[in-house]
């Protein structure tokens, strides 16, 4: 799913649409089924029940837990299945439930198997400001793969969102105002890996576009870029490891080993030794955006990509810590504002 590179120049062009008269190619076979027990995953180093956010009356962890199981109960979500239809349906309305308005971002992107739509969700509170300064973003599909789910990869991170969704609302009104929440489209590669402006990141290549276009032009959606993001990505397994990009913007960088030092959780969340192509990448290159990726250390997980990937790999734990760490970057980076 994502892959280390050098930086790469970016054409300023929109996502090009294919022709109409373009032959469509067959996508690969579909996932199917819920997959293979996983239940000797070992899970001996499971992170502690903890909190280190100052917010009160907050399970954190326990509902994302939950939309996780939800989500995955919903079938596999690779792009054009009735998952994936099924799943942009359940974000919708939990956002809706949530005192969120909800926008689809709708487009079509050429892919190595033809012209394929795609949907990004956007959701913004009633009462937010008139441009967000923060990026709350995960993606929602999963990898064509037979009997894959994609439990951590990424129902959890969706989860995550949904959970801050409901409860920060209740905890921090001027965070909440300031705070767009993006659920991307089509970040798996239809092919076997992620090939930079050929294969995946689609979601988040557009809306990066869109962004830089949006704040050059008659700014309707975006009076200015917004002052940070943060990408969830494989936030929720057990034995949870997280490894952000080498070349994580400074100061969130900065913002990150803060918070790590101060709950001593450097033997959980630590930097991966060069960069990965995820969907930060676009953001940050393309909409100037700085994003930071908290994400699970993949490369090292037998579950990655398997069928593995299931229920039994989440650990509620796992997603309380991840949820807090990702809360306390955002309070972090708006007190250096």
């Amino acid at each position: 799913m994502k892959i280390s590179l050098a930086p790469i120049l970016l054409s300023s062009i929109l996502i090009a649409l294919a022709p109409s008269c373009q032959k469509e190619v067959a996508l690969p076979p579909k996932a199917t089924g819920t997959g293979s027990n996983s239940a000797n995953i070992e899970a001996l180093y499971d992170v502690d029940k903890q909190i280190i956010s100052n917010y009160k009356n907050w399970p954190f962890g326990k509902s994302a837990y939950q939309h996780t199981k939800n989500i995955i109960n919903l079938g596999p979500r690779a792009i054009e299945t009735k998952g994936h239809l099924k799943t942009q349906a359940y974000i919708t309305k939990q956002l809706k439930a949530f005192g969120w308005k909800v926008s689809r971002q709708s487009f079509k992107a050429k892919t190595p198997y033809g012209t394929r739509s795609f949907v990004n969700i956007i959701a913004r509170r009633k009462d937010t400001l008139t441009s967000p300064n923060i990026v709350l973003a995960a993606h929602y599909d999963s990898k064509i793969l037979n009997g894959f789910i994609g439990a951590d990869d990424a129902a959890s991170s969706v989860a995550s969102l949904l959970e801050i969704a409901e409860n920060l609302p209740k905890q921090d009104s001027t965070i909440t105002q300031q705070t767009e929440l993006v659920f991307f489209d089509g970040e798996e590669a239809i092919g076997t890996d992620i090939e930079y402006l050929k294969d995946g990141l689609y979601g988040s290549i557009y809306y990066s576009k869109y962004m830089r276009n949006d704040v050059a032009g008659p700014k309707a959606t975006y009076k200015h870029t917004p002052k940070f993001g943060i990408l969830l990505d494989m936030i929720g397994h057990r034995n949870l490891s997280i490894k952000i990009p080498a070349d994580t913007p400074y100061s969130l960088l900065k913002s990150y080993f803060a918070i790590v030092d101060k709950h001593n959780l450097s033997a959980r969340f630590a930097v991966a030794k060069g960069s990965i192509l995820d969907d930060h990448y676009p953001m940050n290159v393309i909409a100037n955006l700085p994003t930071i990726d908290l994400i699970g250390d993949f490369s090292s997980k037998n579950w990655w990509h398997t069928n593995k990937d299931n229920l039994d790999n989440i650990s509620e734990n796992s997603l309380n810590v991840s949820i807090q760490v990702a809360l306390e970057i955002i309070k972090d980076q708006l007190s250096k504002k």
